[in-house]
């Protein structure tokens, strides 16, 4: 693509942020040992880190490492720290981390992940399946099934209680020693960040794990219930059987408990402080599984709502007819929800981690990665959580010219334009921004000329013309001039045709209110249409009128620029000559005095001027085009001027020979017109 005037680069600069969402830490009720009780909670005073603090921190961090077992020991020393920990001191957390807090407590967390029975839980459901399944399918193998399913039940409803609560205890405990001086975190990223990654995944899954195993087991017991004989069964006065079924044990609490939702917000939020040091940046979106999990954490239209879905155990029937060779499809079910303090740190931590460059082709490869970004617009009610996306989408369509062709979905082109009415000058600024991204590959500019018959050009216009905010004009301006230098004809057609535009560009230029940068990038963009219509196009009388409106913009020569280059095909020169002041505007151009330096250096020094003498010169070329411009005044009078010096004396002799071409073609077109007067 040829970007032409006023595009040095295609992008701007990423940026990164952090949520603030520590107002929605548990309230969960704190167990105190009698063995702990004379540990207290640091006084906090801010500024200060004296020894009388460090002394009891000890105390607490070697009770937490060594309470192994029993299980309520472990737990009751994680207690004791949540409520150790759990202050506002942010000097006070940087010597916690000091400390090595970071270190027992993360050695905590693999500890308990490690005893946790969710890789148990499946190891069994493939015996559940195997008995649902196989040949022995009557009442003694059914009975088998669903003997088995009733144990499995029994130990996630103990997990749940157990391991799930100390694990969400040790993500709080983790997050609160977190809100520490970035310096501190990025102190504790450099010793263990990149290790503990797999461990923070884990967690992460851990939801998703037990609603899809959960759902699994419904289907395996509604299987195992139809291939038993049901005692229940009786018959109706008119000799048929009825069936009283019951409620599926697996219905009886929800699949995704209060404490499987806070590990995952917890840890959300310590990925979210990670992304912020730079070294973390590449090693977490490089890390397996990670964006994986995040996106699923995003994804409010598959993930995040209630209901069910489709897909049952299935068998495979062998050639000859029996169903020995029998398998369960595993097909994922949506209904899993998150919280929106665990989305928000989310999409604040893919944010961060689009702002490096290294990253964006790995993060635009991760399947519905854009997608999800761009569904949080379209399902959040939080103004932070859109603006995040906004600025998340920014960063992701600053990424390579190969894989931006990959974003311009519909999904993503209706969220952009979504974004560009937000009551948030940011967030309108950031989608006018990643708009232009996208619009750096001719693929897109067709699309987004295209989408809902011209829509989003009524939205960056409206934006250009209207908004309050001078960098939010200055975008969107920006990417009407890279979608105009696009090669694809059929956006430039688009443009050229859609119902005010050019018009809209010429109001600009006479704004008062308009900043220089916008003015410029719209007669940059009414420059290049010059060059792209011709005769005898519709919107060629559109042009004109535009260019006679915007002549008084005098800052830059495109004005004049775009009547020379229009000029330069025969076909639209007698046009030209004919349209109401358009004659009158190139005079006036032709004439006007240059400002500084250039008036000492005379007429054809000066770039607006010499544009405009050029295009009366190949506007003189056309004999039905002479007679109006020899009765015109005001171009006899730019002609006749430039015919002369700079010392305004005529050039003849040795003067000659220094005549520029164009001073010669001036010269020659001042001939011909005194020839058809």
């Amino acid at each position: 693509m040829v970007f032409g005037w006023g595009t040095s680069s295609k992008t701007l600069s990423s940026r990164s942020i952090l949520p603030d969402n520590n107002s929605m830490n548990s309230n969960r009720n704190k167990h105190h040992p009698d063995d702990l009780s004379s540990i207290g909670k640091p006084s906090g005073t801010a500024g200060t880190a004296d020894s009388s603090v460090v002394s009891p921190l000890r105390q607490l961090l070697d009770a937490v490492n060594m309470s192994i077992l029993p299980h309520d020991l472990r737990l009751s020393s994680i207690s004791q720290a949540c409520g150790f920990f759990d202050h506002r001191d942010r000097m006070t957390h940087d010597s916690e981390l000091r400390e090595g807090a970071a270190f027992i407590l993360y050695q905590k967390l693999a500890f308990a992940l490690s005893l946790s029975s969710s890789h148990a839980n499946t190891t069994s459901m493939t015996d559940v399946v195997k008995a649902a399944a196989g040949p022995t399918s009557g009442s003694a193998g059914s009975k088998s099934a669903a003997a088995a399913l009733s144990a499995l039940h029994q130990r996630a409803s103990a997990d749940a209680s157990d391991a799930d609560h100390e694990i969400a205890l040790l993500c709080s405990c983790l997050e609160m020693v977190h809100r520490a001086s970035p310096d501190a975190i990025a102190a504790t990223w450099y010793d263990i960040g990149e290790d503990i990654l797999p461990l923070l995944v884990r967690v992460m899954e851990r939801p998703f794990i037990r609603h899809q195993q959960a759902q699994y087991a419904a289907r395996l017991e509604k299987m195992v219930e139809d291939n038993m004989t049901d005692p229940n069964l009786t018959s109706n006065k008119n000799g048929k059987k009825k069936t009283t079924s019951k409620k599926s044990s697996f219905h009886n609490g929800p699949i995704v408990n209060r404490d499987l939702k806070l590990a995952v917000q917890k840890v959300t939020k310590l990925l979210a402080m990670y992304s912020l040091v730079p070294e973390a940046k590449f090693p977490m979106a490089h890390c397996p599984g990670l964006l994986t999990v995040l996106i699923k954490i995003i994804d409010t239209r598959h993930m995040n709502r209630r209901g069910g879905g489709s897909g049952v155990p299935t068998r495979n029937v062998g050639a000859h007819g029996d169903s020995s060779g029998a398998s369960f499809t595993p097909v994922f079910i949506p209904g899993l929800i998150m919280t929106e303090a665990a989305r928000f740190n989310t999409i604040a931590t893919l944010t961060n981690l689009a702002a490096a460059e290294e990253n964006r082709i790995t993060m635009l490869a991760e399947p519905s990665m854009v997608d999800n970004i761009a569904r949080i617009v379209q399902n959040e009610r939080s103004d932070v959580a859109r603006q995040c996306s906004a600025l998340a989408l920014m960063n992701l369509s600053n990424g390579d010219k190969e894989h931006v062709p990959e974003m311009a979905t519909e999904l993503l082109l209706e969220t952009l334009m979504t974004l560009m009415k937000d009551d948030v000058p940011e967030t309108r600024r950031n989608a006018a921004v990643a708009l232009f991204n996208v619009a750096c590959a001719d693929e897109n500019t067709v699309r987004v000329a295209q989408f809902q018959n011209g829509v989003i050009l009524d939205a960056l216009m409206e934006v250009v013309s209207n908004d309050d905010h001078d960098d939010s004009r200055a975008n969107a301006a920006e990417t009407l001039f890279n979608m105009a230098c696009s090669d694809a004809a059929e956006t430039l057609d688009l443009m050229a045709n859609h119902p005010g535009l050019l018009e809209a560009l010429a109001f600009i230029l006479q704004s008062q209110s308009a900043t220089i940068d916008v003015k410029m990038y719209c007669a940059a963009t009414l420059r290049r249409m010059a060059e792209i219509i011709r005769c005898p196009m519709l919107a060629q009388g559109a042009l004109l009128t535009a260019l006679v409106r915007a002549s008084t913009w005098s800052r830059t020569p495109d004005i004049a620029e775009a009547m020379e280059v229009h000029a330069e095909f025969t076909d639209n020169r007698r046009t030209m000559a004919q349209h109401s002041g358009l004659l009158d505007c190139l005079a006036e151009l032709a004439l006007t005095p240059a400002g500084g330096p250039k008036q000492q250096q005379g007429v054809l020094d000066d770039p607006m001027k010499r544009a405009a003498l050029s295009a009366i010169e190949k506007l003189a070329r056309d004999e039905d085009a002479r007679p109006l411009l020899a009765h015109n005044e005001g171009i006899m009078t730019a002609l006749t001027r430039a015919s002369y010096g700079p010392s305004g004396q005529p050039q003849n002799g040795e003067e000659e020979e220094s005549v520029t071409s164009q001073g010669r073609m001036v010269q020659m077109a001042l001939k011909n017109l005194v020839a058809a007067m």
